[in-house]
Formats: structure tokens, sequence, C-alpha cells
């Protein structure tokens, strides 16, 4: 199984034991993740690690992606509007309840939250 369609069967599977409806959270989760990881592997020097979890009381799902590269994503640079690509970060800031960048020795981690 590709990197990606991984990760959002990890995530469909944690949303699924929620009670409420999740089916929102779940597109915005499921398309944030395939941008992380798309972006981690063209951009980042390879996914090195990814995670999906519930917190405690089910209220939100945190996803953290790690890469090989220690750049951060560029943000608020205009996207070409003829460019195939180039949009991703800005989508993941937009679905995610938060967005942090934390720089590793070795990479960095992106974390996104969705509050449920």
């Amino acid at each position: 199984m590709a990197p990606a369609a991984g990760a959002r069967a990890l995530v469909r599977g944690l949303l699924q034991r929620c009670t409420g409806d999740t089916a929102r959270v779940q597109g915005d989760a499921q398309l944030a993740v395939t941008e992380l990881v798309a972006n981690a592997i063209v951009h980042g020097g390879g996914l090195t690690a990814f995670s999906a979890a519930l917190d405690q009381d089910d209220a939100r799902l945190r996803l953290q992606v790690e890469d090989a590269s220690r750049a951060t994503p560029r943000t608020g640079e205009p996207v070409d509007p003829g460019a195939l690509g180039g949009r991703g970060w800005a989508i993941v800031q937009k679905l995610a309840t938060t967005v942090t960048v934390a720089l590793l020795p070795h990479g960095k981690r992106i974390t996104a939250t969705f509050a449920l």
C-alpha cells in the first residue's frame, strides 16, 4: 500500500471509532494527510515517520508527519494559477484546526490537529 493510502486508511479507522458525525473531519483530514505525506516525499527528502491518534476524550484528531528535511514549508508565497502544484501547504493550513512545524535533528515534524 502506498504511504498516503496507508495514512488515509489509519485516519479512516480512527474516525470510525468516534461517536457522532465525523464525515466533514474525515474528508478534511484525509485530504490534509495526503498533502502532508506527498510533500514529505516530494519536497522533504522522504517520509521518515507518520502517526495519527485521537486525544483521550476523542475531541481532537492529531496527525504527525516527519521527513528528512529541516527546511520549513513556504508560507504566504503566491501560487502560480497555471502551476500543477504548490497548493498543498495552504490546503493543510486551511483545513486543520492547528498546524505546527518542529525542527528535529534529522528533519522536521509537522503536526496538524482537527477538532471533532
